[in-house]
């Protein structure tokens, strides 16, 4: 079987070790500071997969600012971090702001919606990491001046009060259609303990006022699925779920086996030719035939052969370990955990010209201090001493034992 990088050819910034922290950041786009795949509209799409439940949430956004149906008006996006929220408010930022050339996912997606072309629509953004509560606008401030209104909410920015829902009837009437993105509120909260109740209260009145009031709004916002900001964030967090629950839909961007197209999208320019992917994936199924009971059984059933193919070049066993087991791991950020530590991994064995045809688990290089870094971030310091005297280097136990 070929080497898994004379079929599959990662992106030109990982073949040159060029790793980024796969970490979308709205504010950093908007103000042009971010990586070019985020800030550049074209380069986002063509290194985006767009999953099931994203294509859904920009569905129900066309048809609402179309105004041909009021689909969901609020919708909440809720993951564990790193599970493709922020990600999924990236997509329909460039979807309503950037300049591109439609993909043939966006064609499709427009086409089911009976759409000829992206409606127009003033789009505004409140990003909760970056502002300090106390010294930049509020998220009423915020998006008043993204959409030119500000002097109607001057002096409740100034004076941290929210205001109240006829303003926010005016603000959001003169800009028609109108897509409000949200990202990280809890958070903001969580930092604004001065006038959190005024969040809140803006909060409650904006959720009420795009639903109830207007028809060309939509409100999309995200909240973790927990809070990692120990008892003050449980707290805040329930009562946004709270505000937001009672009139929103709830969507998951990422679900199951997508993952594996997301990040062969993100990772790889050409995956190569599909009789290749399916070549590879004979050899392992009718391999693990000949073991029988040495394998798990579930690598002996006809579906673990397409398993393989929709994850070439990785096995998919090193996909799962990443996204289910190590996903529990507080700190590791599911979807960007694991392509970030992928990424490392891609990297290295590229330049090494391993000869496998599949990224197996057991073809991580531990040797590489970025990668063995990445590791000990999350399974603690206390394993760098296991790692040195067991499997890294030519003296370590496992080397001698084989």
């Amino acid at each position: 079987m070929k080497p898994w990088w004379q079929i599959a050819i990662p992106h030109k910034d990982i073949r040159e070790g060029r790793i980024g922290d796969f970490a979308a950041d709205l504010r950093s786009i908007m103000e042009g500071k971010a990586s070019l795949e985020y800030v550049d509209s074209e380069t986002f799409f063509k290194r985006t997969h767009p999953t099931k439940g994203l294509k859904n949430i920009v569905k129900d956004v066309l048809l609402t600012l179309a105004g041909k149906e009021e689909k969901g008006k609020v919708i909440q996006l809720q993951t564990p971090f790193g599970g493709g929220k922020t990600h999924a408010l990236v997509y329909l930022y460039h979807l309503f702001k950037g300049e591109f050339t439609p993909t043939e996912d966006i064609k499709e997606i427009l086409k089911e919606c009976g759409l000829k072309e992206i409606p127009k629509a003033k789009v505004a953004v409140f990003v909760g990491t970056v502002p300090d509560p106390l010294k930049g606008k509020t998220p009423w401030g915020e998006i008043a001046e993204q959409l030119g209104t500000y002097e109607l909410v001057k002096e409740h920015d100034e004076k941290r009060i929210t205001p109240g829902r006829e303003i926010l009837e005016k603000i959001l009437s003169r800009n028609e259609p109108t897509l409000l993105l949200i990202d990280e509120i809890t958070e903001y909260v969580v930092k604004a303990k001065e006038f959190e109740d005024e969040i809140f209260a803006f909060c409650q009145e904006l959720t009420e006022t795009v639903s109830k009031s207007l028809t060309r709004c939509v409100l999309v916002c995200t909240l973790p699925s927990s809070a990692p900001y120990g008892e003050r964030g449980e707290r805040v967090l329930s009562q946004l779920q709270k505000i937001f629950g009672r009139m929103q839909l709830i969507y998951t961007p990422v679900e199951g086996e997508e993952i594996y197209e997301i990040i062969r999208k993100r990772l790889f320019e050409d995956l190569g030719k599909v009789s290749d992917h399916e070549a590879v994936a004979t050899e392992y199924f009718e391999l693990y035939q000949r073991l029988g009971e040495e394998v798990p059984s579930e690598t002996r059933e006809i579906h673990y052969k397409e398993k393989i193919k929709k994850s070439y070049p990785f096995h998919p066993e090193l996909i799962n370990i990443l996204f289910e087991r190590w996903g529990a791991i507080p700190s590791f950020q599911r979807t960007r955990g694991v392509l970030r530590l992928l990424a490392e991994i891609v990297a290295d064995l590229f330049k090494r010209q391993d000869p496998s045809p599949l990224i197996q688990p057991a073809n991580v290089n531990l040797s590489n201090s970025r990668i063995r870094r990445m590791f000990i971030e999350h399974i603690g310091e206390v394993f760098e001493s296991v790692l040195a005297s067991d499997i890294v280097g030519d003296d370590a136990r496992t080397v001698k034992m084989d």
